[in-house]
């Protein structure tokens, strides 16, 4: 396999409040391999898009990285630090976008709804690129047309507020991909659409990538959407990753109690009628009270007190390309990172 494109190492981002400090991603690590798909799985609040703001350096304050790498290797070949980079800088601001494209959350609250899509994608072209407004909408309406909206000659004066939101969030995608990025990341994005609509973003994903070799990363706590899309997947809770594995592995062999409580919940066609959905037992805890020990260990079926309430995991290697950070493991073996 080739190099990765992207190498995240023990990232931390930490926000700083009055009634203290906290840990969105604590210690995070994870590659992305060109033209491969990496899916972020997890529950809401488990740091999944804290992540992916801290590799674009977004994040709100009083959130910093506070520490750890993530290193980008460039299309000339060489390799950057972003953790190191000052978030205002030209470098910074020219690989937002120029190298790594974000596809937001939220279309509605990402797009601007006093200017045109056409007006914003312009824009966005123009930042990265030398164009005269001519060519640079001409372009625009190539882009809407690549992501599969009708009449693009058209759309590309209407506002955000006169589109669906199927069509809002390929214009998202449209303005991902202005500058030709080598890396896109994904930010739930089929979140608030009909299925019909999801199975037609997800296709358009996958189209271009398979088209510009994109290495993708894809945040969702849907685990029918990882198994479709995902080449490798990284399961996060609390910050802290703790499975990463092929898709094949984590979806057939998950090792982590965490892994296999969320794909238990996941609901089959060939339960039995009426019976009940498996739960994950409590919840997650509070930002300011987290617990002794492994993160995990209060809602852990196979928790073994007098360890995991004490100590903190370390990742074990279980196969060349898996991994998990569970006590259950913790032998002596070689261990990863």
């Amino acid at each position: 396999m080739a190099d990765p494109i992207l190498s995240v190492r023990g990232l931390e981002t930490f926000f700083h409040g009055d009634e203290g400090i906290v840990r969105a991603v604590d210690g995070a690590s994870f590659d992305l391999y060109p033209g491969r798909t990496l899916g972020i799985v997890g529950e809401s609040g488990c740091g999944k898009s804290v992540t992916a703001r801290s590799i674009l350096r977004i994040v709100e304050r009083p959130g910093r990285v506070e520490s750890g790498s993530i290193m980008l290797r460039r299309a000339d070949g060489s390799a950057v630090d972003l953790a190191q980079l000052d978030a205002r800088s030209k470098d910074m601001r020219d690989i937002r976008g120029g190298e790594i494209g974000y596809v937001f959350q939220e279309p509605m609250s990402s797009l601007s709804a006093y200017h045109t899509i056409g007006n914003q994608l312009i824009e966005a072209i123009r930042l990265h690129r030398r164009m005269s407004k001519q060519d640079a909408r001409a372009r625009a309406v190539e882009l809407l047309r690549m992501v599969g909206i009708p009449r693009p000659e058209q759309r590309v004066d209407s506002y955000s507020f006169e589109l669906s939101g199927g069509l809002r969030q390929r214009v998202m995608i449209a303005l991902a991909l202005a500058a030709e990025p080598r890396i896109l990341i994904a930010d739930e994005p089929t979140t608030a659409l009909d299925v019909t609509t999801q199975a037609q973003i997800l296709d358009l994903i996958r189209r271009i990538q398979r088209e510009r070799n994109l290495a993708v990363v894809l945040i969702t706590h849907d685990m029918g959407v990882i198994a479709e899309m995902a080449d490798a997947v990284a399961v996060m809770y609390l910050g802290k990753v703790v499975e990463a594995g092929p898709v094949d592995t984590i979806f057939h062999a998950p090792k982590h109690p965490y892994t296999q409580s969320l794909l238990r919940s996941i609901p089959s066609v060939l339960a039995e009628p009426l019976s009940r959905l498996a739960t994950i037992t409590g919840s997650i805890p509070h930002p300011f009270a987290r617990p002794a020990g492994c993160p995990f260990h209060p809602r852990c079926p196979s928790f073994v007190p007098g360890t995991c309430d004490v100590g903190s995991p370390e990742v074990v290697r279980l196969a060349p390309d898996h991994e998990a950070r569970c006590f259950l493991f913790d032998q002596p073996r070689e261990t990863a990172r």
